[in-house]
């Protein structure tokens, strides 16, 4: 005999599991067909590659559901009618087809003719969910197992509450993993490396310019595995020792409540990098705990890396685009900014230096420069823009 409060409680507990991520909509679907006696379940709901039934294998029927079908479905045509001129009154509520669509209606469709028949959808059961547009559940049944009935509809009211919750949930979810992902997106498109740690040195996040450095041959800083498996996790370090216990102090601080600090790292060929500790905002430190198996109440430290004795400056492009150089301008400006005098720009362009300094005039005035050294100020400023170890 059927335990049916088991199987609901079962099934309350499946839709939550699902909504969260940690769960099959599939086991869902088997579920609440198994409660309802019935063949199929849908519940369309977007993601990648838009709408589709969670609640059954991508079979013939889904496909052409999904294809052509959908769009003359009566019941959710219906639900979209119900959801938008009165949601709060229909939302959880649960109906037999015949309350939903005149049987006559429905069974001289061409929904009905051309699908439905062909693939156990003459009876039908409806419950009302959604957040801005109608994602019923409707559960159907072949024309060889006969109509639902009320004790149906008393089941599937059960479920619906649990099954709006449900997709809340996971919108809820689905928006913060979008916003981690822009986060990190970001986080990499920047000119400077960047990384999150944690009191111990452990890396919860570093970005694409970062990590080439960490990997660079030559680096001061590097990562090192600790433990005998994958998930021991990845730690941060400095080759000198002096540098790995100051280092070890600015993280300390920043994550016990203090100001963090700056430091240089030295590397193997001379080159210098200087790093930025501060504690990590807490929208990017909740953005990177808890996804690589830290807990989202750990203090982090952020940390910035630049390199010292790598001068970057703007490309002629930028320029022309920014101040409306003529392309000679944004070379002479380039070249000013590489340290040369205006006698070393018209030896090396082949021009009068008067030709230069007429140039220089109206570099400055375009870039609106009280002079030389001000603009040397601007393009320090933009070379900090240009993204760095490529």
């Amino acid at each position: 005999m059927k335990d049916t409060e088991r199987e609901l409680a079962d099934c309350v507990g499946a839709i939550y599991q699902a909504g969260a991520g940690d769960g099959s909509w599939l086991d869902v679907g088997e579920r609440i067909c198994r409660i309802m006696d019935a063949r199929r379940a849908l519940l369309n709901l977007g993601g990648p590659g838009g709408p589709r039934n969670l609640l059954m294998p991508a079979d013939g029927s889904e496909s052409a559901y999904s294809a052509y079908f959908h769009a003359s479905d009566p019941y959710a045509a219906k639900a979209r009618y119900d959801f938008a001129t009165a949601r709060k009154y229909h939302l959880g509520n649960a109906k037999l087809g015949a309350e939903l669509v005149a049987e006559t209606d429905f069974l001289h469709s061409e929904f009905y003719s051309d699908f439905a028949r062909h693939h156990e959808r003459r009876h039908v059961i409806g419950g009302m969910a959604g957040i801005t547009e109608a994602t019923p559940v409707l559960v159907f049944r072949g024309d060889d197992a006969g109509a639902f009935d009320e004790t149906h509809v008393r089941l599937l009211k059960t479920l619906m509450p649990h099954v709006q919750r449900a997709i809340e949930l996971r919108a809820r979810l689905g928006r913060d993993d979008e916003a981690v992902a822009l986060t990190r997106a970001a986080l990499d498109a920047l000119p400077v490396g960047v990384s999150v740690v944690d009191a111990g040195l452990k890396i919860r996040f570093i970005n694409d310019l970062a990590r080439r450095y960490l990997a660079g041959p030559d680096s001061g800083l590097f990562s090192l595995r600790s433990g005998p498996y994958a998930g021991s996790g990845v730690y941060l370090a400095a080759m000198s020792r002096e540098e790995a216990g100051v280092l070890r102090r600015l993280v300390a601080s920043a994550t016990s409540g203090g100001p963090g600090g700056a430091m240089r790292v030295t590397s193997r060929n001379g080159a210098v990098v200087a790093l930025m500790v501060a504690p990590a905002p807490l929208g990017l430190a909740n953005d990177v705990s808890g996804r690589d198996g830290g807990d989202a109440r750990d203090p982090l430290a952020l940390i910035i890396l630049r390199p010292l004795n790598r001068k970057a400056v703007p490309q002629a492009d930028m320029l022309c685009e920014m101040f409306g150089f003529s392309r000679a301008e944004a070379e002479v400006a380039l070249a000013l900014s590489g340290g040369a005098s205006a006698e070393d720009v018209a030896r090396g362009r082949g021009v009068s230096l008067m030709t230069v300094r007429s140039q220089i005039r109206s570099i400055l005035g375009k870039s609106e420069a009280e002079n030389l050294r001000d603009f040397e100020r601007t393009m320090a400023t933009l070379g900090a823009l240009v993204p760095q170890l490529r």
